[in-house]
């Protein structure tokens, strides 16, 4: 693993950069701009930071193209008693995965999908 601190908005957060990297070029491969992707793929990280301390509020288009908000965690306190771990992983499929603690359901986005964190 290799470990890279960045600041986002006056926040030091701690990315794997093998992960990002690998989000980055799936991106980019999808969206054809590589700029982009890595815009996309840092805040990937930082979502993912944010849900595993916590909850995040961000956004995405959904695979039928509307726009929608979520509130997600990774936080074991909330979800633990939910993850079977039987599944194999939506990373693997281009996705992040989180609880959506206004549903409460897991879902997912793909990573070419996220816009913003609200």
């Amino acid at each position: 693993m290799y470990l890279c601190t960045i600041i986002i908005d006056e926040r030091k957060i701690e990315i794997d950069m093998c992960t990002t990297a690998i989000r980055q070029a799936t991106i980019a491969r999808i969206i054809g701009n590589s700029t982009i992707a890595t815009s996309k793929a840092l805040l990937i990280e930082e979502i993912i930071n944010q849900m595993e301390n916590g909850i995040c509020h961000f956004k995405f288009t959904k695979k039928d193209g509307s726009v929608t908000e979520r509130f997600g965690t990774l936080n074991p306190a909330l979800c633990s008693q939910h993850i079977k771990g039987t599944g194999k992983s939506p990373e693997l499929r281009g996705c992040t995965f989180f609880w959506d603690v206004v549903n409460g359901g897991f879902r997912s986005f793909r990573w070419e999908n996220v816009l913003a964190i609200l």
